[in-house]
């Protein structure tokens, strides 16, 4: 198990490390200057494994889809958007429970966007997503 966590945590990094490189210069050779999008930290954890990656807006997306893949193989993965810590959780609480990975998806990106850190694990049993955000 720990291999296999292991291989998926670095397969997330190199593949988000590729993906960031790729389509700057995609987009550099494109253009024929040199373009800059806004980047930001994203801290993230599987099974409380903590890691940190930067990214823009175009790879955010893929991003959380990963996630919500991690979760569906039966890890519990948080994330956030430019904070120092996912391990403190404030006073402020908010459960989101779906059986739609679409809806999981929006409600995640929208709770980190709003400041939140966002944890997301998935039960086999009943198809749903527990997703619960603190502040």
């Amino acid at each position: 198990m720990k291999i296999k966590f292991q291989t998926i945590a670095l397969f997330t990094a190199l593949s988000l490390a590729a993906v960031s490189c790729q389509k700057t210069d995609e987009v550099s050779s494109l253009v024929g200057t040199e373009q800059t999008s806004e980047t930001f930290q994203v801290m993230y954890s599987i099974n409380g494994e903590t890691f940190q990656t930067t990214m823009n807006e175009s790879e955010w997306d893929t991003f959380v889809e990963r996630m919500l893949a991690l979760a569906r193989e039966g890890y519990e993965v948080s994330f956030s958007k430019n904070r120092s810590s996912l391990t403190s959780q404030g006073k402020e609480k908010v459960v989101y429970v779906t059986t739609s990975e679409t809806d999981a998806h929006k409600w995640a990106e929208e709770m980190v966007e709003n400041g939140y850190v966002v944890t997301i694990t998935f039960d086999h049993n009943t198809g749903e997503y527990t997703c619960i955000a603190y502040k």
